[in-house]
């Protein structure tokens, strides 16, 4: 068990002081570095607070590649480690394992990893219109 506040809360606190305290303090040439620091951080706790269902949804996303096309190879153990299967994967589209069958499930994964990326990087482009 541990007490006290977690690493997004730390985070979250130290981003805030460096913006409120540090940052007018600081020399104007420093200030753009320092504003790249506090978004690291905030990159830094969104990905703390990724709970293991995006690990579990990217598994599946995975799984449901190779079972469109058997071709390509065995489904993913499920005891794999994720990196192993983005290597895996990696290493199949490059050899060009998969065929048309996979290509709605490819294009399912791939959107999903790329609104992650941004929901970590920049969550409110997701949010603007059009």
């Amino acid at each position: 068990m541990r007490d006290g506040a977690d690493g997004r809360v730390l985070l979250a606190i130290a981003r805030a002081e460096l913006l409120a305290t540090v940052v007018p303090a600081l020399a104007p040439e420093h200030h753009y570095l320092a504003r790249m620091i506090a978004n690291a951080m905030a990159i830094a706790a969104r990905e703390l607070a990724d709970d293991g269902a995006a690990v579990g949804e990217l598994r599946a996303l995975i799984g449901a590649v190779y079972a469109a096309d058997p071709a390509a190879g065995p489904p993913p153990r499920p005891e794999q480690p994720l990196a192993d299967l983005e290597r895996r994967l990696a290493a199949d589209l490059r050899a060009r394992r998969f065929g048309p069958a996979a290509d709605a499930p490819l294009g399912r994964l791939f959107d999903h990893q790329l609104a992650a990326r941004l929901a970590l990087a920049n969550p409110r482009y997701l949010t603007r219109p059009g």
